[in-house]
């Protein structure tokens, strides 16, 4: 974390991101990749380099990893984002596991104490790690590993309890009332999968 990358053109972070999804996927991202998409207007626009390899959008050598190509699809690029800036800030999400929603004094705060730096740069730190989480959806990544994990927990409950009653006489039947708690969302598809996957694991043939 002492070496935590940030860009100071951090009002630029959107267009960034942007002409990345619009723009075929390159070889190499370098100073003149970004000028060719419209994304270079100085020195200072070498800074977005460093912050797409500490995400995970590109590796050592500069190359777009599975990552970026997964934001490339519009259905997937805020998840996408989420789940670089999890990984790449894993220290920050591991003291304040909703650190997406966290005020610009607890960040600066944390990036602070971590790296040590004048206080310009840690806001730059700070304001760089907003402007990511802006265009990232934290409920919908963080959503599906917990989702998969409910469910699994509800088919073993349910096998459990089954396997614990004595057998009944033919005729009758067994009933089961299961419980979920929704997440709060106005993102209407992350009920859509709560449900369909659901009735794969309920109903699912054996």
């Amino acid at each position: 974390m002492s070496e935590t990358p940030y860009t100071v053109l951090t009002g630029k972070i959107k267009t960034y991101f942007d002409k990345f999804q619009q723009a075929g996927v390159p070889q190499k991202v370098d100073a003149g990749w970004l000028k060719s998409i419209g994304c270079w207007a100085g020195g200072n626009d070498n800074y977005i380099i460093t912050v797409l390899k500490f995400i995970g959008f590109i590796d050592s050598s500069n190359a777009p990893t599975e990552l970026w190509k997964s934001y490339k699809d519009p259905t997937k690029a805020r998840t996408a984002l989420a789940k670089g800036i999890r990984e790449g800030y894993k220290e920050l999400f591991d003291t304040y596991p909703d650190a997406n929603r966290k005020d610009k004094d607890t960040l600066y705060a944390f990036f602070s104490a971590k790296t040590g730096k004048a206080k310009r740069t840690v806001d730059l730190m700070a304001s760089t790690f907003t402007g990511l989480c802006q265009l990232a959806d934290f409920e919908a990544e963080g959503y599906k590993g917990e989702q998969k994990k409910t469910l699994d927990e509800i088919e073993e409950k349910g096998r459990k309890k089954l396997q614990m009653m004595p057998q009944m006489p033919e005729g009758f039947a067994v009933n089961m009332n299961i419980q979920i708690t929704l997440p709060i969302t106005e993102d209407a598809k992350v009920y859509e999968n709560i449900f369909k996957a659901l009735r794969e694991q309920l109903f699912k043939p054996e």
